[in-house]
Order: structure tokens, then C-alpha cells, then sequence
């Protein structure tokens, strides 16, 4: 009999796991952290594939350019470190 439940309980804890594991659409992520900290955008989808930056027309900081499969996200690193997310473009 503990086995059997052992089993039912493994069972059922896999079906949660699968029903909530889903991952969401990295584009549609990325479009919603527009203004928020850019750790935190690497952190929800991952690093990018690539990575540039320029002087930046915005302030003294740095615009970014991040590269991903099938969209592009746009940065801004002021002068303390800090980035944030400030548009995100599909690729077409």
C-alpha cells in the first residue's frame, strides 16, 4: 500500500509540475518588463545571443542593443550601472 501511494503522489506531483512548467513567450515577457530593471529581463528568458552598446542620445549613459532569436531589446546603462528595458522589437 506505500508504494502504491508513493506512486499516486509522484504521479500527481509530475502532472503539476508539467501543468505549470510551461514557459511563456520570451517576446511576450520581454515586451512586458519595458521599464523595468534588465537583470531581471535576463533572469525571466536568459542571456542574449549578442550584445552591443553605443553612447547614448537619452543621457550620459549607453544605449544597449540585445539580440535574441526573433527580437531585439533595447537598453539603457546610465553612468551608475544600472539598465533598464526601454523597447523591445520583433524581428520580421
Amino acid at each position: 500500500m506505500k508504494k502504491f501511494l508513493t506512486l499516486v503522489l509522484t504521479f500527481v506531483l509530475a502532472l503539476a509540475l508539467c501543468a505549470c512548467g510551461k514557459d511563456a513567450d520570451p517576446l511576450e515577457t520581454a515586451q512586458s518588463m519595458i521599464g523595468q530593471d534588465a537583470a531581471a529581463l535576463t533572469d525571466a528568458i536568459g542571456a542574449p545571443q549578442s550584445s552591443s552598446y553605443a553612447s547614448s542620445c537619452l543621457g550620459d549613459g549607453e544605449d544597449g542593443e540585445w539580440q535574441y532569436d526573433g527580437f531585439t531589446v533595447y537598453t539603457y546603462r546610465d553612468v551608475d550601472g544600472s539598465e533598464s528595458v526601454y523597447d523591445v522589437m520583433p524581428q520580421s
